[in-house]
């Protein structure tokens, strides 16, 4: 049904999967909905990832609307998108990683001065702090 109608592309949260598309389903009725299951855990890999995804879309359909979920939505901001779709929605995005961060590594008490050393300390919570991604986020 492609090449006469547009495409939903939705781009979910952490511990989510490409399924949740079909929630949006009934938000899009003549559009096609689907979900990306990316692989990538860091903006700079997510947000190539996600490019590709759209322009592989906008190959075969008329044009496409994001729909990003939490941290999906924080990806999509790196996939330079803007010529690509015609409307995002960004449901409870991230909007300050640094002060996600931060806030995880005071939580933690970890120090930016030893994230630095270590480059990378596995938090309580299953998440792995990174100095790469605090730098990465703050340029």
């Amino acid at each position: 049904m492609s090449g006469h109608m547009d495409a939903v592309l939705y781009i979910h949260g952490k511990g989510g999967s490409a399924a949740e598309a079909a929630h949006y389903r009934s938000l899009f009725p003549k559009s096609e909905v689907m979900g990306l299951d990316y692989c990538a855990n860091t903006p700079w890999e997510a947000g190539p990832e996600i490019r590709a995804a759209a322009e592989n879309l906008l190959a075969a359909y008329n044009g496409i609307t994001l729909v990003a979920n939490s941290i999906g939505a924080y990806f999509s901001l790196h996939a330079d998108l803007g010529k690509l779709i015609q409307k995002a929605y960004f449901i409870s995005p991230v909007v300050d990683m640094e002060a996600l961060i931060r806030g995880m590594m005071a939580a933690e008490h970890i120090t930016e001065t030893r994230l630095r050393a270590q480059g990378e300390i596995p938090a309580s919570y299953g998440e792995t702090l990174s100095w790469a991604y605090l730098c990465y986020v703050r340029t």
